[in-house]
């Protein structure tokens, strides 16, 4: 039988997500919590188990630190908890390991912890996340009848593995470009996008009110995306984790449309926990670690994802097209219409 492993982290609540893994946390204050799960172990927490066949399985391993908490402590100690869920992986007989939410951005997308486990690969799930983005932009284009060789798209936290790649596929079409970073990114930004001139770099957060479409791609634990820096019927596809638009948009600017990002339906997988999603539905960068192990690929998935990786793991999502399914018909949980409009 196959084998994999994912690893989360608790995203925002300590007291919400950890209080999915012990009970007993969702009655202790939140600054307690946030102190003493340092302590803690990598924990085993759930099996993942594929319905129709039992010819793979996987485990949700949690590493105890939330999201500020990966991007404050010292790496030192990070990278010894990460390392402790490795070895408790490979114990399970796992070959492969996935990175979810913070934990691929902290680690240079998985770079950092290849080869520190022996026998153990890697996949850091970001050329699948860049391939659905790329087909969700499509979908939404099409339902909400966009030009977009007459509009703006733009890519909040361009300077990422995931913001750098999104761009590239879309240089292809012509696609009048927005790319923002923080000041740091920029010339660096500069520099790999001077072949394409229909775009704009900056570190203004407020020039994606010029976009009719906004990908955020950031690696952050805070709200950036506010209701006043949109353009009238906006829409954002947001597949950052912990989530970087603010929640006040649907009640400011009921014009703009947040979709969130990312999602995959996957009604034969049952995950045996609370994922942070509806039943049978995944991100991703969990769908492209199972992908990798139903095909047995024993390499490294690691770093900004190359443009041939991106459309193979798109073709292989393809191919798998009974098992997932790009759903870009939710809102902060909530269903949306096939016209991308709250279900009233």
């Amino acid at each position: 039988m196959k084998k994999f492993a994912f690893l989360i982290h608790p995203r925002v609540s300590m007291k919400e997500d950890m209080g999915k893994v012990f009970p007993l946390f969702r009655c202790l204050p939140e600054k307690l919590l946030r102190k003493l799960i340092v302590f803690l172990p990598p924990i085993v927490r759930s099996k993942v188990i594929f319905l129709p066949q039992r010819k793979l399985m996987g485990w949700i391993i949690v590493i105890p630190l939330t999201g500020d908490q990966l991007l404050s402590l010292p790496r030192s100690f990070i990278f010894k908890k990460l390392i402790q869920a490795f070895h408790k992986a490979k114990k399970l007989g796992v070959e492969i390991i996935g990175l979810g939410e913070l934990i691929a951005s902290i680690t240079k997308g998985g770079e950092e912890l290849t080869g520190k486990v022996e026998g153990v690969f890697i996949d850091n799930g970001k050329a699948l996340t860049v391939g659905l983005t790329l087909k969700a932009i499509e979908q939404i284009a099409k339902l909400k009848k966009i030009n977009l060789s007459t509009e703006k798209i733009a890519i909040v936290g361009a300077g990422g593995s995931i913001g750098r790649s999104i761009p590239l596929f879309l240089c292809e079409k012509n696609i009048s470009l927005i790319l923002i970073e923080k000041p740091k990114k920029v010339i660096e930004l500069e520099k790999d996008f001077s072949f394409y001139k229909n775009k704009l770099i900056t570190d203004d957060i407020s020039a994606i009110k010029e976009a009719k479409i906004v990908v955020v791609a950031t690696a952050s634990t805070e709200e950036i995306i506010k209701p006043n820096f949109l353009k009238e019927k906006a829409i954002i596809y947001d597949i950052t984790q912990p989530r970087n638009t603010s929640p006040d948009i649907l009640k400011e600017r009921k014009d703009v449309t947040v979709i969130d990002g990312g999602i995959v339906d996957t009604p034969m997988f049952d995950y045996g926990m609370d994922i942070g999603l509806k039943n049978s539905q995944a991100y991703a960068c969990l769908i492209e670690t199972i992908i990798c192990s139903l095909e047995n690929l024993k390499e490294n998935f690691v770093g900004y994802p190359k443009p041939e990786t991106v459309k193979r793991m798109l073709s292989l999502f393809e191919k798998y097209q009974k098992y997932f399914k790009l759903n870009i018909f939710q809102s902060f949980g909530k269903p949306l219409s096939e016209k991308l409009e709250f279900i009233i």
